[in-house]
């Protein structure tokens, strides 16, 4: 007994599946796309290895490395970049998130005013700005007659020539890197998460905590990271608003430099800011991925 099988009839699927690719505009070959981009890749290059490599070449004369890591001011100086860096970090992403979400949480037109706003240290030179700084936070400076005239303090504060008057010179110029990448993290919150907690009769403090907060940490990590990196490199500002003892890595390396003209020593100095630098942004990385990988498990 035999048995002939019955054809299957045509359908979309198998018509799709046995036809012809469609005949469209011809894919490019990566090797078409890495020539495009050959040009930018090759200036790119250029202009980021060119200098480094002199810095590496520069850095092995004259035992550089030997006598800037035994220079005391070197290491107070690296200390305070760190210190600095680390307290500026921390207050501008607490107050650029406080600015975020009031943003966040107004109308389209008033958030382009406010937007405006946090953007006004980009329309304004550092020099200016910590100038500025300077005449408020002065004995008779704004800030110090105004906390006179309220009663609370009897006399003017020293907020002007140190550590303060440093972070705050800072915090007033790295806010903008730290507001955006957190207001973009808020943006990308589903509406609909935060009015289904509340229909259940979550309050205030428990919607931040549970839905906001959590879904804002990967901005907040950029934020951190961001400022960070930007704050290590800080010059005209601790020369401005700090004192003799705020000097930061870059203060020594332009000393070197300029001062001393001694070109193997700050390019030491550089290649130093810039391991330890990477390597603190390395281990923030893998701090935050097994943090990220733990609350998956």
């Amino acid at each position: 007994m035999t048995s002939t099988a019955t054809p299957v009839a045509a359908t979309p699927v198998t018509a799709a599946v046995g036809a012809d690719p469609p005949r469209g505009r011809p894919r490019r070959p990566r090797s078409a796309w890495l020539l495009l981009l050959a040009p930018v890749l090759v200036f790119d290059a250029v202009l980021f290895l060119t200098p480094i490599g002199r810095l590496v070449t520069q850095s092995t004369h004259d035992q550089a490395y030997q006598r800037v890591l035994k220079d005391p001011l070197v290491v107070r100086s690296m200390l305070n970049t760190f210190e600095i860096s680390a307290l500026s970090t921390l207050a501008t992403v607490v107050i650029g998130y406080l600015l975020a979400v009031v943003i966040w949480r107004r109308g389209p037109l008033m958030r382009v005013i406010l937007f405006a706003l946090v953007l006004l240290p980009f329309w304004t030179g550092v020099l200016v700005k910590n100038f500025a700084w300077a005449v408020l936070l002065q004995d008779n400076g704004l800030v110090n007659s105004a906390l006179q005239g309220l009663g609370i303090t009897d006399g003017p504060l020293a907020l002007l020539h140190n550590r303060f008057a440093v972070i705050v010179g800072m915090v007033h110029y790295l806010l903008p890197y730290a507001v955006f990448p957190i207001f973009a993290a808020l943006a990308a919150i589903d509406d609909r998460l935060e009015l289904a907690a509340r229909s259940l009769g979550a309050g205030e403090a428990s919607v931040f905590r549970r839905i906001i907060l959590p879904l804002t940490v990967p901005g907040v990590s950029a934020a951190g990271l961001l400022v960070f990196i930007i704050s290590t490199g800080f010059f005209i500002t601790p020369v401005v608003l700090g004192g003799p003892g705020d000097m930061m890595i870059a203060n020594e390396i332009d000393f070197y430099a300029r001062q001393l003209t001694d070109f193997a020593g700050a390019s030491a100095l550089a290649l130093l800011l810039t391991l330890v630098v990477s390597v603190l942004v390395a281990a923030y990385q893998r701090i935050l991925r097994a943090g990220g990988e733990y609350e998956a498990g």
